[in-house]
This record gives structure tokens, sequence and C-alpha cells, in this order.
């Protein structure tokens, strides 16, 4: 029995994660000419393995948030939404549906609540049309706020218009 068959699950992705920065590191390192001291090493796979876990726990948050038990694109988009380069990339091999679903789940009004709209004179289409302008709204409102983040670079707003 090897060792590595002898450590926990825990240790076996930490010792995954250390010969992969440690691969990436000195092949990068050697066509800039430079070396990287083992301490370095240890210090970049550590940082990796702990932004790694918060990266699990926020995906994690996301899909619980949407009451959804599977993490699906969608989540990861969100998560690297303050990388514009990796964002472009991700949009690129997996686009955004063109038509967005619907985030409120129907449900059947009480009666009471039937009669009531049925004596205001109000017909199922005025109610539609404007639960539709506030799907509008609220649709420009994240716009907006997508428009902001992309402007937040660094923790510095780029204030420069095109």
């Amino acid at each position: 029995m090897s060792v590595f068959e002898n450590l926990s699950n825990v240790q076996k992705i930490r010792a995954a994660i250390y010969r992969d920065v440690k691969a990436i590191s000195s092949e990068t390192l050697h066509f800039l000419g430079l070396e990287m001291t083992k301490s370095a090493t240890d210090v970049t796979a550590e940082l990796v393995y702990k932004k790694l876990l918060m990266y699990g726990a926020d995906l994690e948050a996301f899909s619980k948030h949407a009451k959804r038990s599977v993490i699906n694109v969608e989540d990861v988009k969100l998560l690297v939404r303050r990388n514009p380069s990796l964002k472009e990339y991700l949009n690129k091999i997996s686009p955004t549906n063109s038509t967005p679903k619907e985030k409120r789940r129907k449900t059947k009004a009480p009666e009471t609540l039937q009669k009531k709209s049925d004596d205001t004179g109000r017909s199922k289409e005025d109610t539609r049309s404007k639960e539709d302008a506030n799907a509008g709204k609220e649709k420009e409102l994240f716009e907006k706020q997508d428009e902001v983040e992309n402007m937040i670079v660094d923790n510095t707003i780029d204030l420069t218009f095109d």
C-alpha cells in the first residue's frame, strides 16, 4: 500500500493541489528564467486550497438561494461576475439562455381573492400586463447593477465613459 492511499480525502486534495501548483509554477517560471522556493510553493498551494474552499461555499450558497440542490452554469457565472475576462470566456463557451425562466412559482389564488379581483372589473390580461411591466423594470434594474459592477475594478470605480 502506498503512502498516498493512507491519506484522508482532505490530505489527498491538498497533495494534488500542491503537485499541480508546483508543476504550473515551475513550467511558467522556467520560461521566465526564474525559480521558486519550496516555502513559496507551499504558501501558494495553501492560498489556492483556501480560495477553492471559498468558491465551493459560494457556489453552494448560490444554488441553495435558488432553491436547487445542484450547482449549474449560472451559479458559476455569478461567482465570476467581478472578473470581466473570465466572465466573457464563460459566456463564449456557455451562452446565457435568451429566454429568462419564470422565477416565481405560480400558485392558485384562493377563491376569495379571485372574487375580489373579478368584482373590481380588472381582467386577467390587465394583471398580466402589470406583472410584465414590473418584470421589465426589474430586468432594467439588474442591467444597471451589472453595468455598475463592470465599472468597479480592483475596488476602484472606472469613471471613463465610452
